[in-house]
């Protein structure tokens, strides 16, 4: 998406549907080698000041007040919560009696400074795709001192005080996090977020899918088992 844009409205699970981005450009603390947006533009961990912001938010509450929409879908190029104004951004949203999904890369949705913003939203997603501290560095390539421990335990943390709907999506990168010890690894870490769903997916963009896509059998296998191990902790199961 273009920077500060609304998208059109679409039907999703039967849900009207917008998707929208509170960025200028791709502002995140990760520059994955497989992303489709390509080189993370402003690497940072840090909330900014975006002058369009208000502008935005008065197209946001137009647009809204002209379309029927259920769900506003926050989802940036880069990590939304990275404008400080984006409580702002949901609060519009809320007074319209509108749900809210945000999508986030889930760093950083432990800290006190995205805190306000979070708890407005009704569903949150956070990312995960290798198991071990090599491959976060390499394919990922976070911020320095970034740990891949960190990130889980942050969706840990985030997970306990969060009252919406927190939706893990788990990112399988052939060679990568595709064998059956990283299915594992998977697992515990499933069982220590407690997510409320998982999701499960594989790079599609033509420029990696020869690199890093599994195919849809092993990407099945892999649903497979995770969603068992779902199951299995389902205390009414």
């Amino acid at each position: 998406m273009e920077g500060f844009s609304i998208s059109d409205v679409y039907f999703s699970n039967g849900c009207r549907m917008i998707d929208i981005n509170p960025l200028p450009e791709d502002y995140c603390s990760f520059d994955c080698v497989f992303c489709p947006l390509g080189r993370t533009a402003v690497k940072t961990d840090q909330m900014h000041f975006f002058e369009e912001t208000r502008e935005f938010i008065n197209r946001l509450k137009a647009f809204l007040d002209s379309n029927e929409v259920d769900i506003v879908f926050i989802n940036p190029d880069g990590e939304g919560l990275a404008n400080i104004e984006l409580k702002e951004v949901i609060k519009a949203i809320k007074e319209r009696k509108i749900k809210v999904a945000l999508l986030s890369n889930g760093y950083i949705l432990n800290r006190k400074e995205t805190r306000e913003a979070l708890s407005m939203c009704d569903e949150v997603t956070g990312e995960l795709a290798v198991t071990n501290e090599n491959d976060f560095n390499k394919l990922l390539r976070p911020i320095e001192g970034y740990t891949l421990a960190e990130h889980v335990n942050t969706m840990a943390e985030f997970r306990k005080w969060f009252k919406g709907k927190f939706i893990l999506d788990i990112n399988i990168i052939k060679n990568y996090s595709d064998s059956d010890v990283s299915v594992e690894i998977f697992k515990d870490m499933i069982g220590r977020i407690s997510p409320d769903e998982v999701y499960f997916g594989t790079p599609d963009d033509e420029r990696f899918k020869g690199a890093f896509q599994v195919s849809e059998k092993r990407l099945e296998e892999i649903r497979q088992k995770l969603t068992v191990q779902q199951c299995d902790k389902d205390p009414e199961a």
